[in-house]
C-alpha cells in the first residue's frame, strides 16, 4: 500500500502543529523528519481519522440515539434514552447551528448539528414516551437577499 507520505514534499512541521494543535506528540515527529520512517505517522493519522469519523463510542450511541429531520418549516430532533440515563439530569441548550445535549451518564455530552439554521427560542422539548423526547424548532430562512458593501477610503 502506498503511503500517503510517499505522495510528495510534506508541510511545515510548524504549520502542521498549528493546524492539528497538541495532538501530535511533535518530538516523535521530528525525529521521524530525520528518520525517513513513515509507518508510524501512517498509523497515527489513520487512527486520528477513524476516531473523528466515529466521534462517539458504542456506549454512548446505546445511552442516547438520535434522529435529527427538517420538516417543512420546522426541525425536529428525536432523542431516545438508555435505560442509563436519568432524565432528570438532563439539560439541552441550543444555538441556531447546535443543540447540546449535557447530564448524560459519566458527565458526558452530546452535541447535535441542525441541517439548517433554526430560531433557537421556538425550541419545544416533550416528553413522548418514557424514553423519549421530541425536540422541535421554527427553521431560519436562508438569506437570500444581496447586499452591495461600500470600500471606505
Amino acid at each position: 500500500m502506498k503511503s500517503f507520505f510517499d505522495s510528495g514534499p510534506l508541510p511545515d512541521w510548524q504549520e502542521l502543529r498549528r493546524w492539528l494543535g497538541k495532538d501530535i506528540p511533535w518530538k516523535l515527529a521530528e525525529n521521524w523528519d530525520r528518520a525517513g520512517d513513515a509507518n508510524w505517522m501512517n498509523d497515527y493519522v489513520k487512527k486520528l481519522l477513524q476516531n473523528a469519523k466515529a466521534g462517539v463510542s458504542a456506549s454512548e450511541r446505546a445511552a442516547v440515539q438520535i434522529e435529527t429531520r427538517q420538516e417543512g418549516k420546522y426541525v425536529r430532533v428525536a432523542i431516545r434514552l438508555g435505560p442509563e440515563v436519568d432524565v432528570r439530569a438532563l439539560q439541552l441548550t441550543t444555538t441556531s447551528e447546535r443543540l447540546k445535549i449535557s447530564g448524560l451518564p459519566g458527565g458526558k455530552k452530546r452535541v447535535i448539528r441542525f441541517p439548517c439554521l433554526v430560531y433557537p427560542r421556538t425550541g419545544k422539548a416533550v416528553m413522548k414516551k418514557e424514553r423519549h423526547i421530541v425536540v422541535r424548532f421554527k427553521r431560519r430562512p436562508s438569506e437570500k437577499s444581496e447586499y452591495e458593501l461600500f470600500i471606505e477610503t
